[in-house]
């Protein structure tokens, strides 16, 4: 025999309605002036309706949050500049753009002391937008355009960080200075850095940079 299932299936249209108040609520009032009264009302529920979908407030912020900050499609050009530059533009854009101002250092604060919690935060909003960037400096290192001994997950961590810190710190960090970023670090780890300049210039370019 089947398991029986106890309770109504849950309605996707509440989620849905839920997730969007969330985010709206992040938008007006910020971390600190978040209410789940403010979103039960703007979503035309109820409370006891929103614990049973996300029993902790962060886990409900989470996935808000997931819902406008997409994760990033894997660069493929066959330019290992521009895919960099295009992985750094859509990472920043995902962060500093789409993603409510002044969330994510709050919610990384209030996460970190709960080891679940924590793995959550990363695993959902974290990993995918990283993965990106990782996946095309990979294929950089299948090309051999990079200098051999580097650890190429720390040269993701130096691409991502600088955009992290943008979203955490609401430092200067804008899309348009992607391309200068992706040179810096490539004119330290690159073989060929010119001849990486040269295929770009002869590639067509998804990215925003005029090189």
């Amino acid at each position: 025999m089947g398991r029986r299932v106890v309770g109504r299936p849950r309605d996707p249209a509440i989620d849905r309605a839920i997730l969007d108040a969330t985010v709206a609520v992040l938008r007006e009032h910020g971390y600190t002036g978040f209410s789940l009264e403010a979103v039960v009302n703007r979503a035309g529920t109820t409370k006891p309706s929103v614990s049973r979908r996300w029993p902790r407030r962060q886990e409900l912020i989470i996935a808000a949050l997931v819902t406008v900050v997409v994760t990033p499609p894997v660069p493929d050009s066959g330019c290992t500049r521009c895919d960099l530059i295009s992985g750094v533009e859509l990472l920043a854009a995902a962060l500093l753009r789409r993603m409510p101002p002044g969330v994510l250092a709050p919610l990384v604060a209030d996460c970190a002391a709960d080891p679940e919690l924590h793995r959550h935060l990363v695993d959902s909003l974290i990993k995918p937008v990283r993965g990106a960037v990782a996946a095309t400096v990979q294929r950089a290192v299948e090309r051999g355009h990079l200098r051999a001994g580097y650890d190429a997950e720390l040269v993701v961590d130096l691409l991502v960080s600088v955009v992290f810190q943008a979203s955490v710190f609401e430092s200067r960090f804008t899309v348009d200075l992607a391309a200068n970023f992706v040179d810096m670090i490539l004119q330290g780890i690159a073989v060929d850095f010119d001849e990486l300049v040269e295929i770009s210039r002869r590639t067509p370019k998804p990215h925003r940079h005029d090189t």
